[in-house]
């Protein structure tokens, strides 16, 4: 694959569309677009309104998704589908998941514009309820569309603000659960040759290394407890010397360190990994400023990007544990392991990213994802996916979000490359 063609992505149309997403959505300093809402709707309407002005086909599936296609020569073949979600956090930023969507929107304008003959159809999905802030699960739409959602989510998951079942906000928004239930695919892989999500980058990384575009290699996997502690006993604090304490706060700060520790080592052996004790408490009816600590409930979060590696982590965990609760006295429970599987990129569609980034000059650095992305949906369900980042340098799910659309155009230029040299054997 190579850039020798006309095609050129429509920034300026990217530019408005944010604008009329931010002035549609507003929300105090920043923006909502809540799933099965009137937020995430508005998104869902301007789309649909674009892709109609561009003179592109624009089709929904049975749960709302939306999808803008520039029709190809084989109109049978899988398609080239670009897209993320158009749902976000209560008050948040205007880029989370809308980026991806609106790449996908500026690249099919670039090619429609240039008249280039496609092999087969490119589309650009703007999918549903992704965010798991208002529907407790992640991944809705695209898990739906794909058949990958258990039916029994359909009454059981409830929408924060209305209380309704998932089910209830697919009927009042006009579509159809019964689709979910009984299995139907409006995705699959005999109809999507390879899904690209671009996303902006939701740490600091890409802007610190000054790099434009991230290429990523995985959402991270790995060891999730989210219900863990340590029992000791509670005694004086006065009246206990250290040798006959069992202080479970005492064991835990140990074992932070220990885990932290770790991190280093993994960290200078070239291991992208990260750890977090999200929540650490005692208990607030017995806990006391002169009591020595007989419980405490903690949290841990670690993610990477290969098995063998977290495997190591999941093994080095429970021995440092044991070596604690025999010096401390005292009992580990992590509870049970939450943890998703690492979901490995394409990496063909990898390779071809880093090269045309590459012949273009453009700054792309290889790196994970620690957060879930709809692209992971995909990977389970089979489909060559990938994902681009964005260089974002003021956090995510934020109003400060920030996105400079020079390094937009730069994500939009590869994928426009990437759909152009497509192989039509594929």
């Amino acid at each position: 694959m190579s850039a020798c063609h006309s095609a050129e992505p429509d920034i300026r149309l990217a530019a408005q569309v944010f604008e009329a997403l931010r002035q549609r959505t507003a929300d105090g300093p920043g923006i909502t677009r809540d799933s099965y809402g009137p937020g995430e709707q508005a998104a869902h309407d301007l789309l649909a309104e674009q892709g109609k002005a561009l003179g592109l086909e624009v089709t929904k599936d049975f749960v709302g998704n939306t999808y803008v296609t520039l029709p190809g020569r084989r109109r049978a073949a899988p398609m080239i589908l670009i897209g993320s979600h158009l749902d976000s956090v209560r008050q948040g930023g205007n880029f989370d998941g809308a980026a991806g969507v609106v790449a996908g929107l500026s690249v099919l304008a670039g090619l429609r514009d240039a008249g280039l003959p496609l092999s087969r159809d490119v589309g650009v999905v703007g999918l549903r309820a992704e965010e798991g802030c208002w529907l407790p699960e992640t991944w809705l739409g695209s898990r739906m569309a794909l058949g990958l959602l258990s039916p029994d989510k359909l009454d059981d998951l409830r929408h924060v603000d209305s209380g309704k079942s998932l089910a209830d906000c697919l009927l009042e928004s006009g579509f159809d659960p019964q689709a979910v239930r009984v299995g139907e695919r409006a995705l699959d892989r005999a109809k999507v040759a390879c899904f690209l999500e671009p996303h902006i980058e939701q740490g600091p990384v890409l802007a610190a290394e000054g790099f434009a575009i991230g290429i990523v290699e995985a959402i991270m996997g790995g060891p999730r407890f989210r219900d863990a502690g340590i029992l000791g006993s509670y005694a004086h604090a006065g009246g206990a010397p250290r040798a006959y304490r069992h202080d479970a706060v005492a064991a835990l700060g140990d074992f932070i360190a220990r885990v932290n520790a770790y991190w280093r080592e993994l960290e200078a052996a070239g291991h992208e990994t990260v750890f977090t004790f999200g929540i650490v408490a005692t208990d607030a009816e017995l806990h006391s400023f002169s009591r020595v600590p007989g419980e405490v409930r903690f949290c841990l979060d670690a993610r990477g990007c290969h098995d063998a590696v977290m495997q190591g982590v999941r093994e080095t965990l429970a021995a440092h544990a044991d070596a604690l609760a025999q010096e401390h006295g005292v009992r580990f429970d992590f509870g049970a392991d939450s943890g998703p599987a690492i979901l490995p990129m394409d990496p063909d569609i990898r390779e071809t990213f880093a090269r045309l980034a590459q012949s273009r000059g453009i700054a792309a650095k290889s790196m994970p994802s620690g957060a879930g992305h709809d692209a992971g949906a995909f990977i389970e369900a089979g489909i060559p996916t990938a994902m681009l980042f964005i260089r974002n340098d003021r956090g995510s799910h934020n109003p400060d979000e920030a996105m400079d659309l020079e390094d937009f155009h730069k994500a939009c230029q590869v994928l426009t490359d990437f759909v152009v040299g497509y192989p039509e054997a594929h």
